[in-house]
């Protein structure tokens, strides 16, 4: 135990229990009050021999007696406040406070009763009357440091630093300074952005007391707060690794991890934690939101759950709860989520741009835009809340609003990389071509691995008659979607073009008598014709491919949802049916696998596993 806590069992029951009282109460029948007061006696003599349990028992057999005598309640809430009881020891001070008010030995344990309690604005008015009751003649002195550090506690929770950093300091001018003293001090300083303070602060709590786990926590979020992720993730990682181990510094250090931009690593540590203190709070909240943006959803459903059961209220959870279900397909599951988010904050713009994102999974587009209108009111510079509303307005074929949007989301941030994209192809659909040629370099410019980018672009100026151009945009292209027929088709158009465009050139060389130009025109043109016949083939190998996969799609759900109804002998059928269509598919051979088990068809099915994990790395 620190030295400030040790001082705990004096501020409890330094003003009532310093010596025996003799109760005398006036109309009171003697035997009464000679029992009450041998009780007392025995009450007082139990807790100088550290016996708490009988020193309660007395006290309570006091009260009963004589409930109208103060001094009986007084020292039952003071014993069951030194046996860390503060809600049960808060009625008795406060009936001891209305039978004997302005005691500066009550209020001082009223205070910390409600602030044991977790009733900080409670205890406030309490401190402050105990250290004013306490400089009256015959009132008894607040009980030193631990009154101090407790006060200041309060205070410090209340979100009043000065007058938290005046309690703390009294108390170091009566006991000098210890780990838990500095560690409170340089959280002060630290709510202060007094960095340098708090920092020195928290390092010569370390250097006090090695083992003290708060100061080096709060010494890792003092760097992160300051941005200096290596110091933050050095102190807190080893924080994390002392012994015995504390989850309070693995969820400190998987935060940091996480603000690192670390999230698989960040989520191994909120797991560490919450299996050492499943109800370690926070913690839930963030292993949700870490597996969220690695994109595992189905993973973050159930935890974004569990905080829902602990706090109904969750904001942040409700709302990522409806986001992790409209990204794994049940949008109309997370309209229930979203609607009680609102219910509790109906001005968070992000709760109606993610409803909006499920309406627009729901094909309900009129509602999508309305849901986007109303974030934009509450927050209109987000330029995605802008282009979201642009791609709402485009389902619903208004495409002037839609390029309105799309047009505003880009100008505000140019680095998005979605806008121009979305903005390119409607250009390009509604014939405004060099406008989209404009938006679709742009694009393929911040994610020049976008191969879908670099394939409208080409598509859009052979269109626009740009043939060079489109020819070098769908070679690159093509080897980022190595699957799609899709490129190769159009590039072979394009050649197919430039070629014509070669033979009439030979024509006019050939009509001018220039037959050495014509010869090589003509050239040029074969090997055109011959790249472009190479493409056409290789796009029609692609095109039956992606047939037989949709084929073998259709058989492996058809064969999926038999399972589901406990058809085994249809549903191994259906799986043979899409193995046939593409062998090369591993899913179906794992899936008669699981069939073929459930028929007792070991060997068959251990066969199965073996070419799916075969298949599984080319797959």
């Amino acid at each position: 135990m620190h030295a400030a806590r040790a001082l705990l069992p004096a501020l409890v029951a330094a003003a009532l229990l310093a010596a025996p009282l003799q109760l005398t109460a006036q109309g009171k029948k003697p035997h009464s009050l000679k029992q009450a007061d041998a009780a007392f006696r025995d009450g007082y003599a139990a807790r100088q021999k550290g016996n708490l349990e009988l020193a309660r028992a007395r006290f309570a057999e006091v009260v009963k007696l004589e409930p109208q005598i103060a001094e009986g309640h007084e020292a039952l809430g003071a014993v069951l406040l030194e046996m860390g009881r503060p809600a049960d020891a808060i009625p008795e001070l406060e009936a001891a406070a209305k039978l004997k008010p302005q005691d500066s030995g009550n209020e001082a344990n009223l205070a910390l009763a409600y602030a044991r309690a977790g009733q900080t604005e409670k205890a406030i008015p309490h401190f402050d009357a105990a250290l004013h009751l306490a400089q009256e003649p015959g009132q008894t002195p607040v009980a030193g440091a631990v009154f101090y550090e407790a006060y200041g506690r309060a205070l410090a929770a209340a979100g009043k630093p000065d007058a938290a950093m005046n309690q703390f300091m009294a108390e170091e001018a009566l006991v000098g300074r210890n780990a838990a003293l500095d560690d409170a001090i340089g959280s002060l300083y630290a709510q202060q952005e007094r960095w340098d303070e708090a920092r020195a602060r928290f390092e010569h709590a370390i250097a006090l007391d090695g083992a003290y786990m708060p100061a080096r926590i709060h010494l890792g979020i003092l760097f992160r707060q300051q941005h200096d992720m290596t110091s933050a993730l050095a102190t807190l990682q080893t924080a994390a690794k002392l012994e015995p181990p504390s989850p309070e510094a693995m969820l400190e250090y998987g935060r940091t991890l996480a603000a690192a931009g670390q999230d698989d690593a960040a989520v191994q540590q909120f797991e560490e934690a919450l299996k050492l203190n499943p109800e370690l709070g926070g913690a839930q909240l963030d292993l949700a939101l870490a597996l969220q943006r690695l994109g595992r959803q189905q993973d973050a459903i159930p935890w974004f759950q569990k905080v829902i059961e602990r706090d109904p209220h969750n904001v942040s959870a409700l709302t990522n709860l409806g986001l992790a279900l409209t990204l794994t397909g049940k949008a109309k599951e997370a309209l229930e989520s979203f609607d009680r988010a609102l219910a509790e904050n109906a001005k968070d713009p992000v709760i109606y741009k993610d409803l909006g994102v499920a309406h627009v999974q729901l094909s309900a587009f009129d509602e999508a835009i309305e849901d986007f209108q109303k974030a934009l009111t509450l927050d209109p510079n987000d330029p995605q809340l802008h282009y979201d509303l642009g791609l709402a307005y485009k389902f619903k074929d208004r495409i002037g609003d839609a390029i309105a949007e799309l047009s505003r989301a880009g100008q505000m941030d140019p680095t998005l990389q979605d806008p121009p994209y979305t903005l390119g192809i409607l250009l390009m659909q509604v014939g405004r071509l060099d406008e989209a040629v404009v938006e679709l370099r742009k694009a393929v410019a911040l994610r020049p691995e976008n191969g879908d980018a670099w394939a409208i672009l080409g598509s859009t100026l052979k269109q626009d008659s740009r043939l060079p151009e489109a020819a070098d945009a769908l070679r690159k292209a093509i080897p980022l979607l190595p699957g799609q027929p899709g490129p190769r088709v159009t590039l072979a158009g394009v050649l197919a073009e430039q070629a014509a465009t070669l033979a009439t050139q030979a024509d006019a060389a050939d009509a001018a008598g220039d037959t050495q130009k014509a010869t090589q025109l003509r050239a040029e043109m074969k090997d055109l014709r011959g790249q472009a016949a190479e493409l056409r083939r290789e796009g029609a190998v692609l095109a039956r491919s992606a047939v037989s996969r949709q084929r073998a799609n259709f058989a492996l759900n058809a064969g999926n949802q038999l399972m589901l109804r406990g058809q085994i002998a249809d549903a191994v059928a259906r799986y043979q049916e899409s193995i046939a269509a593409d062998p090369t598919f591993a899913e179906p051979h794992s899936q008669l696998a699981i069939a073929y088990e459930r028929q007792g068809r070991t060997d068959e099915a251990a066969a199965e596993r073996a070419k799916a994990a075969q298949l599984t790395p080319a797959n």
